[in-house]
């Protein structure tokens, strides 16, 4: 996960850096690849923060050889937050995929 997620920053970084004098044109807006950058890494100190958190839960499951049915039902919870999570921050991200949700949801919901 953090190899690929440097990769995809160092390659965002890159394409920034050609891209630049088309950005400046357009410079009271981030740019994309410093929103999908930020992107990343949100997901990815989320990542490690819920690894961390989950191997903690492990960890003293473990050495205490106790396994509590409510620290296992908080284990479970802490295993599904990440990855029920990154499509959620994914698609905030994205004005596109906001608006046609939005548009469904008025179609949807409109009175006729």
């Amino acid at each position: 996960m953090l190899t690929t997620s440097i990769y995809m920053v160092i390659i965002l970084y890159r394409h920034q850096r050609k891209c630049k004098h088309l950005h400046s044109i357009r410079h009271l807006r981030t740019s994309p690849e410093k929103k999908a950058t930020q992107t990343i890494l949100l997901l990815l100190v989320f990542f490690v923060v819920m690894y961390w958190v989950d191997l903690i839960i492990s960890s003293t499951s473990v050495l205490l050889w106790r396994y509590d049915p409510i620290i296992l039902t908080v284990q479970k919870f802490v295993v599904n937050v990440y990855p029920t999570i990154t499509p959620l921050v994914q698609i905030s991200s994205d004005k596109r995929i906001i608006n046609v949700l939005k548009n469904l949801w008025l179609k949807c919901h409109q009175t006729v």
